[in-house]
């Protein structure tokens, strides 16, 4: 598993890299509305600059080809597709194509889980054990070994990363546990049902005690378990009602069909040297996801469109509503993306994913709390996340604005990081120039 490790590492940190891979002629982008006439010349340079980004990233070979939707006061201003979603076969990337999320599912799943608070059937401070007892007894991995746990596990915990479950893949007190077991949900997920996975989770110890300390994990599995205990339905079939008819999100689920499979972008893994190579069957990644899993998982394992994903961020952005229709209370929306850690989890609560002072947690996605010097472009109040395969969005009240930056290559701090990044720049700004 080592590759798997070090990839994985390499996600947690804030990064940048660089390979070759000039060779391909570049497929430019299919929806040139966004690029011609009836534009200011501000949106014009802003769209050009997008594309400039991608095209770079693609001609020093670090990323096969990408996606950037931009949407302001509701509308997609910026729609911009370049390269491949297929190196081999040069298959066009579109707003279209199919991406793994990998860890861009949690805020969805946070959000299935506010269903259930709306709906009267949870409390985020009830103890997860009194709805999966399996997690009852848990305990600590401490230096001197274990410790039963003080504190029960409450599904608040789950949802800021504060329960004290972690991944195998990431360096912690409890990783060889995890390594022993063979307990990692992505690797798992054509193998055990999300009952088994979260029953053999209940195994391990915890990396600290329950909402004392940030530590990226395994959480959003057991929230998902959650959802199928408390609905009655299993996880798929909850979030189908709930979350993608209702935002008209066509093309996500956990896996694609047969009929859209050409539509599914390759998956890429970008080694240590700098050399990008398929890895789309991998199983370290979750093997095919053009076969129905038995694990439907929470935490990452969700595929989907741009255009999909753009609709589930409109509705967080418009505090809950789209298109009229109601799908989380705006008290659920506001918990979702306000900082939910104080002042005892320190300045850079999420040191352990690369992120520093100014950055906080809600459930389950990070929250912009202040804008430190050198620091990205944004906005005070941003919420977003992003994914193992290079996906990545955010939402910025302050402007009514979204962006979605999408590629497929593992590590994202290659793709989504850097991209997202230079995205970033042009984009704040263009904002900054129709100001002035």
């Amino acid at each position: 598993m080592t590759k798997l490790f070090d990839t994985f590492k390499r996600y947690m940190r804030i990064a940048a890299g660089a390979t070759l891979l000039s060779s391909c002629t570049i497929a430019t982008s299919e929806d040139s509305r966004f690029e011609g006439a009836g534009r200011t010349s501000s949106e014009a340079r802003e769209t050009a600059g997008i594309a400039a980004a991608i095209q770079n990233q693609i001609e020093t070979g670090q990323i096969p080809g990408a996606v950037v939707m931009i949407a302001r006061h509701g509308e997609i201003v910026d729609l911009v597709s370049r390269g491949y979603a297929d190196l081999e076969n040069q298959v066009p990337i579109q707003q279209d194509t199919i991406f793994r999320f990998y860890s861009m599912s949690k805020p969805i799943t946070c959000a299935a889980v506010m269903t259930l608070y709306d709906d009267g059937l949870i409390g985020l401070d009830d103890p997860i054990k009194d709805y999966l007892p399996e997690l009852s007894k848990m305990q600590v991995r401490t230096p001197d070994g274990l410790v039963p746990a003080k504190s029960d596990i409450t599904i608040r915990n789950l949802m800021t990363h504060t329960s004290g479950f972690a991944y195998a893949v990431l360096p912690n007190p409890a990783q060889q546990d995890y390594i022993d077991a063979n307990v990692f949900a992505i690797k798992n997920r054509l193998t055990e049902s999300l009952e088994q996975h979260v029953k053999r989770l209940a195994q391990m110890p915890l990396v600290a005690e329950p909402g004392t300390k940030w530590n990226y994990g395994e959480s959003m599995g057991v929230l998902g378990r959650l959802v199928e205990v408390v609905s009655g339905k299993t996880y798929g079939n909850y979030l189908q009602d709930r979350i993608f008819d209702p935002l008209n999100m066509i093309d996500t689920g956990f896996y694609v069909p047969a009929s859209k499979s050409d539509r599914l972008a390759q998956l890429y893994h970008m080694s240590n040297e700098g050399v990008l190579s398929n890895a789309n069957d991998d199983i370290q990644y979750g093997g095919s996801y053009l076969e129905k899993p038995q694990l439907e998982y929470g935490g990452a394992g969700l595929v989907g469109t741009p255009r999909d994903y753009m609709s589930f961020a409109n509705m967080l952005l418009n505090k809950g509503s789209s298109n009229g229709r109601r799908i989380l209370s705006q008290q659920a929306v506001e918990m979702m993306t306000t900082n939910q850690l104080d002042a005892s989890f320190g300045d850079s609560p999420l040191e352990a994913a690369g992120r520093g002072p100014g950055t906080g947690f809600g459930f389950c996605g990070l929250v912009t709390v202040a804008l430190p010097e050198g620091s990205d472009p944004g906005s005070v109040g941003e919420y977003g996340w992003s994914g193992w395969a290079s996906t990545n969005f955010w939402m910025d009240p302050a402007n009514d604005l979204i962006g979605l930056v999408f590629t497929q290559v593992i590590p994202d701090d290659i793709g989504s990081i850097m991209l997202s990044h230079n995205v970033r720049e042009v984009i704040y700004s263009s904002d900054s120039d129709q100001r002035e």
